[in-house]
């Protein structure tokens, strides 16, 4: 065989694709030519080089290619989550859960088992032990978005707080419509305790799953969901101390340490401080 002819084929042969009868013309020509021999050997060179090329992408760039996560169910909630975080819970129905999620995330789910890590912290925001460290993805939220959600988890468990407190935490005192919004669109609920916010006026507000779930979660953290009720209907949003001169919201941890004799309670924040009264700076009722 010529030179030209095996040129041609030298990249075949070294792919295995030759017919027996070439491959042994090819292998002979190369053992009697140094210079299509040296050629051959440029080829596997640059063959090799190309493969090193082929870079894995980083782990983001998987994650924004791939077009599927994953759901199961955990007791009665549906969950949606990637490989290392959750990313949605329904308490409706898996097509509830499907439709949200193409809608908010543009991709389609398959099914397969939660991690355990995960499984736990579902279980214990239904169950009312609450979640110190969330495993929740919100890298698609927006700043707003991001920043309400993350305070959710800092209203500490048996306690709310108003929708406006919630707000000048965030450092938007004038946007309380748009931080009520937010917490309405919580896609992670349970686990990032939406339901621990309350109307200003008192008593337990409204729930995306209806009042009934949001009373339940409430009473399973251990909230006197009858007493808010009740100091609702007297415009009662503070309670002070007598001995302290310290007033919170009734909720509070230190709230519920004032013996009955002691207690004052507040319709407004400028009562309890023109009487003297000091905010607790645990539960910053002021800001309320």
């Amino acid at each position: 065989m010529r030179c030209r002819p095996t040129l041609t084929r030298v990249d075949a042969l070294r792919t295995g694709e030759l017919p027996d009868e070439e491959h042994r013309a090819v292998e002979e020509h190369l053992k009697t030519c140094k210079s299509c021999e040296e050629s051959a050997a440029d080829i596997e060179h640059l063959a090799t080089a190309v493969k090193a090329l082929a870079l894995v992408p980083p782990r983001p760039m998987r994650e924004s290619i791939r077009t599927t996560d994953f759901f199961d169910q955990v007791d009665n909630v549906w969950v949606a989550f990637s490989d290392r975080a959750i990313r949605m819970i329904s308490a409706r129905s898996l097509d509830d859960l499907r439709s949200w999620y193409a809608k908010r995330y543009g991709r389609t789910l398959e099914r397969a088992p939660i991690p355990e890590p995960l499984r736990k912290q579902v279980l214990a925001a239904l169950h009312g032990q609450g979640v110190e460290k969330p495993a929740v993805d919100l890298r698609d939220a927006s700043e707003l978005e991001r920043s309400v959600l993350q305070k959710l988890t800092q209203i500490p468990r048996g306690e709310v707080r108003s929708y406006s407190w919630l707000a000048e935490q965030v450092g938007k005192p004038r946007a309380v419509r748009a931080v009520a919004n937010v917490v309405a669109r919580n896609c992670v609920p349970f686990i990032l305790p939406c339901h621990r916010v309350v109307p200003a006026g008192g008593g337990v507000g409204k729930y995306a799953y209806g009042s009934k779930m949001k009373r339940d979660l409430l009473r399973r953290e251990g909230v006197d969901v009858e007493q808010l009720d009740s100091l609702a209907r007297e415009g009662i949003r503070f309670v002070g101390s007598k001995t302290t001169k310290i007033f919170c919201f009734p909720t509070c941890r230190d709230a519920r340490r004032i013996r009955e004799e002691n207690r004052v309670p507040f319709h407004e924040v400028d009562e309890a401080m023109g009487k003297g009264f000091r905010p607790c700076h645990r539960c910053q009722p002021k800001v309320a």
